[in-house]
């Protein structure tokens, strides 16, 4: 970047496709650092990136990214990313659509998110945590992210990612003091409906 000025160089980034973009992302820690900035600008190189890259496969490009991302990870989730964040088998294009679990910001394929949640009617009992109780209580149940889904003959059913579960658990447990629990309860049921 030293033989280039920043301000041509950002405008070459805008006009870039997003696969070109993260490559460039992946030359030195100069270009790095400066497009993987938070700052309005980058995050608008980003933006224009995105939609330059229209993908027919999504039907949500051109909608902003969740207040909890930046650009770059939402871009990441969206379009780059194509395999199972815990076995990292690949996923392919067709299925990716159903495969993003926004709630956990995580791609997962269907073994892997069978095995890594928990859905409500099973949602009792934690060996692995210091106190087992017999239920959770809803409020710590509304404190947690959770993917909503229709099992046929069934009904619909929330799934919990489980060492996300175990671990609000635990800190919930963990307060002595009501009014701090309730204080916690609170804030973590605001963090979950943003």
């Amino acid at each position: 970047m030293e033989t280039i000025p920043s301000e041509i160089f950002l405008e070459i980034c805008s006009q870039l496709y997003v696969k070109d973009l993260y490559t460039l992302t992946l030359v030195c820690r100069s270009y790095r650092k400066v497009l993987w900035s938070k700052t309005i600008s980058i995050q608008k190189i980003w933006t224009c990136s995105r939609v330059l890259s229209f993908d027919t496969y999504l039907p949500y490009p051109t909608l902003l990214p969740p207040k909890s991302m930046s650009e770059q990870e939402y871009i990441w989730f969206t379009m780059l990313a194509d395999k199972c964040s815990i076995c990292k088998t690949k996923i392919e294009k067709q299925e990716l659509f159903v495969c993003r679990y926004w709630e956990f910001g995580r791609i997962c394929c269907k073994e892997c998110i069978e095995k890594k949640t928990i859905n409500v009617p099973f949602v009792t009992i934690f060996p692995n945590t210091r106190k087992v109780q017999n239920s959770l209580p809803k409020d710590l149940l509304e404190c947690m992210p959770y993917h909503e889904r229709h099992v046929f003959n069934l009904g619909d059913e929330r799934l919990y990612w489980a060492d996300d579960l175990q671990s609000i658990q635990s800190k919930y447990y963990a307060f002595e003091n009501e009014q701090q629990r309730d204080n916690w309860v609170k804030e973590k049921r605001e963090e979950v409906r943003r």
